[in-house]
């Protein structure tokens, strides 16, 4: 099944012209002339496999090319590949949350999927009602038993990530990171990406804004442009929607951008020749087999690189390109990350996940 509570707007197209876009409006969802989600499901799940019903709330637009859209990407996998039911909501502002996890869950709904530490309070507050039903936070920073478990990536490793790949692309050793909001988790990956940066040359100047926005597209392009000002020639940012502005900004002054979150290569070819992916597909589609093959549990659990939730992409031919020198140094980092060894030097920063 399939259901959106709102519509998609589409003002990003007019920056950048290779994508569908998205809409500044944070005042909560559009209205639609799709089903809200009350009524009865209709199922379009393959026969035989799971009757799993799966929902995923989304505070931004399932078109944002980032974190929004790579979750859903995972719920329409799970929905192909092991045969659940399947709905989602879109640009959900913060007085709808509860209303519409009591919604899903009302129709029957096994299992309600919360792109967001925003959702924290709403779904903790909400699951008690439904014993039988279970939650997920993404990003989220408490479980609760019986029936919610929080799940966060490992931010301060694709932080690290981009933090170098921006400081071995820049020749000016001036490169900047939009984050969306000033939430821990965001805060982990920009200070990783300051880490990162000065890694590979502690000189550079590693600049840091947060827009506040999940979907202000305007907002991402006027700080990508502040950054630029200040002499920076690599960007990068974690903002939802607002990521697309940033793109549009090294786009309008041909400059690099390492993508974030899925590969974004696409988005702006020239531009991007490579992404860090933190896997927000392979984090949905985990949490929904964990109910399925029955190991989901009301804890905290952590994905990074070994668990197949951090990676970098291919790299693209853009004429942008790393010595092998410093190919051979990114590859170091990597095992480094994954052995753990450079966590232990104190070069990669912990993250608030692991203190807390």
């Amino acid at each position: 099944m399939k259901k959106r509570t709102c519509s998609f707007v589409l003002v990003a197209m007019m920056l950048l012209a290779v994508i569908s876009g998205c809409s500044g409006n944070t005042g909560g969802a559009a209205q639609s002339d799709q089903p809200q989600p009350s009524g009865d499901p209709v199922s379009t799940a393959p026969q035989n496999q799971s009757d799993l019903q799966v929902a995923l709330l989304l505070t931004g637009y399932a078109n944002d090319a980032g974190f929004c859209q790579t979750s859903l990407n995972g719920l329409k996998k799970a929905e192909e590949e092991l045969g659940v039911n399947i709905a989602y909501s879109e640009a959900l502002a913060k007085p709808d949350f509860e209303s519409t996890m009591r919604d899903y869950a009302d129709q029957g709904f096994d299992l309600v999927i919360c792109a967001g530490n925003e959702f924290s309070d709403a779904a903790l507050a909400v699951a008690p009602s439904f014993p039988d039903v279970k939650f997920a936070i993404m990003n989220g920073n408490n479980a609760q038993e019986p029936n919610v478990a929080a799940y966060r990536f490992n931010t301060p490793e694709p932080g690290f990530l981009t933090g170098v790949l921006a400081a071995m692309f820049s020749k000016s050793g001036v490169v900047g990171f939009v984050g969306g909001t000033t939430a821990p988790h965001i805060k982990d990956s920009a200070d990783a990406f300051v880490a990162g940066a000065k890694y590979i040359n502690p000189e550079v100047n590693a600049l840091v804004g947060y827009t506040e926005s999940w979907t202000d597209v305007a907002k991402g392009k006027e700080m990508g442009m502040a950054f630029v000002e200040q002499g920076a020639d690599v960007l990068s940012a974690n903002a939802d929607a607002c990521s697309l502005g940033v793109i549009d900004a090294a786009k309008s002054k041909d400059l690099i951008y390492v993508g974030y979150n899925t590969d974004q290569h696409e988005l702006s070819p020239d531009q991007i020749p490579v992404s860090v992916i933190q896997s927000n597909e392979f984090m949905v589609y985990s949490i929904i087999a964990s109910v399925i093959d029955g190991s989901y549990t009301p804890t905290l659990g952590l994905f990074g690189m070994n668990e197949g939730a951090v990676s970098v992409s291919s790299f693209y031919d853009t004429g942008d390109k790393l010595t092998s020198e410093e190919t051979q140094k990114l590859d170091e980092i990597i095992a480094g990350i994954q052995d753990g060894s450079l966590k232990r030097q104190g070069i990669l920063p912990t993250s608030s996940f692991e203190k807390e």
